[in-house]
C-alpha cells in the first residue's frame, strides 16, 4: 500500500491545481445541458484521452522531453494522468457539447485560451517545469485541435452512427 501511495506522487507541488480542475471539469460535464449523447462523449472522451497521452507522454516528453509534471520526472503520478487523459478529454468534450459550426471560431477561440491558461497556470504553481518549450508554442496546436481534428472527429463519429 506505501508502494502504491508513493507511486501517486502526492507531494508534487502545484498538484492541487490538475486534482482541483479535472474534478471541476467532469462535475461539469456529468450535470452539463448535453447536446451531445453519452455515447459520443465516452467517444471523445476516450480517443481524445488516448491521443494526448499518446503524443504528450511518447513524443513530448521521451523525444523531445520539453516539460516535466511533478516532483519526479522519473515518475508517473495521479497528477500527471490527469493532466494528460482527464484535462485534455474534458476540454474535448465540453467544446464538442456547445459548438456550432456558424460560431465555430468563437468557440475555437474560448476554448483555446481555456487550454492555453490551463497550462499556464500548470507552469505558474510548479507543477509544470518547462526545458525548452513556451506555453504560447501551444496556441497553434490547440487551433488545430479545436478548429479542425475535434470537429472532424465528431462530424466521422455521426456520420458512422
Amino acid at each position: 500500500m506505501e508502494k502504491f501511495l508513493q507511486n501517486l506522487d502526492l507531494s508534487s507541488k502545484g498538484l492541487w491545481f490538475p486534482i482541483t480542475l479535472g474534478l471541476i471539469l467532469l462535475i461539469y460535464i456529468l450535470f452539463m445541458p448535453k447536446r451531445l449523447s453519452w455515447r459520443e462523449i465516452y467517444f471523445v472522451f476516450f480517443t481524445t484521452g488516448y491521443v494526448a497521452i499518446t503524443i504528450d507522454v511518447f513524443l513530448m516528453l521521451n523525444y523531445l522531453d520539453v516539460f516535466d509534471l511533478g516532483r519526479d520526472p522519473q515518475q508517473e503520478g495521479i497528477g500527471d494522468f490527469i493532466c494528460y487523459g482527464i484535462i485534455p478529454s474534458s476540454y474535448a468534450v465540453i467544446f464538442l457539447n456547445y459548438f456550432k459550426q456558424e460560431k465555430k471560431w468563437i468557440y475555437v477561440t474560448i476554448f483555446t485560451i481555456l487550454a492555453t491558461l490551463s497550462e499556464w497556470l500548470l507552469v505558474q504553481v510548479e507543477y509544470m517545469q518547462l526545458k525548452g518549450w513556451h506555453t504560447w508554442w501551444s496556441i497553434p496546436v490547440f487551433i488545430v485541435v479545436f478548429g479542425f481534428w475535434l470537429p472532424k472527429q465528431l462530424s466521422l463519429l455521426r456520420k458512422e452512427s
